[in-house]
């Protein structure tokens, strides 16, 4: 009977020994993540992309989230966000913009598959697919996804808008119709940025000409006030 208790008691020992360094590991992980995203975010407050140096700063605290948690998607996600930044600040087209590219796309491929039901991962996905110019089944599926996890989300909006834009003239018409509603969804709180958006794309004109009869109405963004 003792040797039992005493078993139960170092079973109990190292379980609790065991939950210790997990919610440390978490706490540590959680420190690295917000770390690196102050730096995007600071970034992103100023209107301006994080710097080569900030960066490999950022990449290096994720990689470090990610060895103490691996099935953490956030952290996986966030890399894939890394790794597009640092394509951008390539030039387009340029060998080493598109590995970047495919790098990100990888990781948010990832991060889909861990967390299925993230309209922000489909979004991503989405406009990596775009930026690689492969509007194909998966960028569609991407899109369609976003859609449907995030018709409410005022973020997703503004970034299905943005890829409406873009890319207008080659989207498929479901893709037309889905990029419509979520303009008109964000207009309430967000017109100015559409606005503003649209203006940075250029011309509307093919948008609100095929706005009546994909939506039998005018867009909002097309109605002249």
């Amino acid at each position: 009977m003792r040797i039992g208790r005493a078993g139960l008691v170092l079973l109990a020992a190292l379980l609790l020994a065991a939950a210790i360094y997990a919610a440390g590991a978490r706490g540590l992980a959680d420190a690295h993540y917000f770390a690196a995203r102050s730096i995007l975010v600071g970034a992103t407050q100023a209107g301006r992309l994080p710097g080569p140096a900030e960066l490999t700063v950022a990449a290096t605290a994720l990689r470090e989230s990610l060895a103490l948690e691996p099935s953490n998607p956030l952290f996986v996600e966030q890399l894939g966000r890394v790794q597009e930044m640092r394509a951008r600040q390539l030039p387009p087209g340029d060998t080493a913009a598109r590995e970047a590219l495919r790098l990100a796309l990888a990781q948010y491929r990832s991060a889909a598959l861990m967390r299925p039901g993230s309209p922000y991962v489909w979004t991503g996905i989405a406009a990596l697919k775009l930026q690689l110019d492969e509007t194909d089944f998966e960028f569609y599926g991407a899109l369609e996804r976003a859609e449907r996890f995030g018709r409410w989300e005022p973020a997703v909006q503004l970034a299905l808008a943005d890829i409406g834009f873009t890319d207008w003239r080659l989207l498929a018409q479901p893709a037309k119709v889905l990029v419509l509603g979520a303009i008109e969804r964000a207009w309430p709180r967000e017109s100015v940025e559409i606005r503003r958006m649209a203006a940075a794309h250029g011309d509307l004109e093919p948008v609100c000409a095929e706005a009546v009869s994909l939506l039998r109405r005018a867009s909002l963004l097309c109605v002249k006030k």
